[in-house]
């Protein structure tokens, strides 16, 4: 076959993929450097308001809480790319990636059904591990500090009972999220 056939040789789709690797990884930590930012602004202004509004404390928790759940959006949506993206580059180093299966992207509209299985310890997540990882950890804990804020100024329960209430609220709409994601990407895997 002729090299004009293809978009990229054969040979070459392992290097690809580790460039598109090394892209997903710098977006991550872009990502990461913007939650940090606007977690900053945000604490800052919520401690400046002090005891002072309360409402506006609660509107800038909630502000908080958005942002950790959109920021988490982002950074899981590029955490399963990374996934995905290794598992092409096992079938590509093995001989088993097709041109048709190699993403222009990170996410490709379609990906290969199963993929998660055969590479990842669960759908979610590729090893138990990774839930320490700032990607996913950071988050996860802004909003349950986040969450705590509310949760302390509505109750009359003590510090140790919200937090354990916040970070069960917390795990519960992290876990959901991360369902309603799997899921939905799901409908976009073709067998191949």
């Amino acid at each position: 076959m002729s090299d004009a056939m293809y978009d990229v040789r054969p040979e070459q789709y392992a290097a690809v993929i580790r460039e598109m690797l090394r892209h997903e990884n710098d977006l991550t930590n872009h990502r990461i450097m913007w939650l940090l930012i606007g977690q900053g602004f945000i604490a800052n202004a919520f401690v400046s308001t002090g005891k002072v509004r309360a409402d506006t404390g609660t509107f800038l928790a909630f502000l908080g809480l958005f942002l950790s759940l959109s920021a988490f959006g982002m950074l899981y949506r590029s955490y399963q790319a990374r996934g995905y993206l290794r598992f092409l580059g096992d079938r590509a180093k093995r001989g088993m990636l097709q041109e048709k299966d190699l993403p222009i992207i990170g996410w490709p509209a379609h990906r290969i059904s199963g993929w998660s299985t055969e590479a990842w310890a669960h759908p979610w997540i590729a090893k138990t591990s990774d839930l320490l990882e700032p990607w996913l950890f950071l988050p996860f804990l802004f909003a349950l500090m986040w969450v705590t804020v509310p949760l302390r100024a509505w109750t009359e329960l003590g510090p140790r009972v919200t937090l354990i209430l916040a970070g069960l609220l917390s795990t519960t709409v992290f876990a959901v999220f991360c369902s309603a994601m799997v899921r939905s990407w799901g409908q976009d895997e073709v067998d191949r």
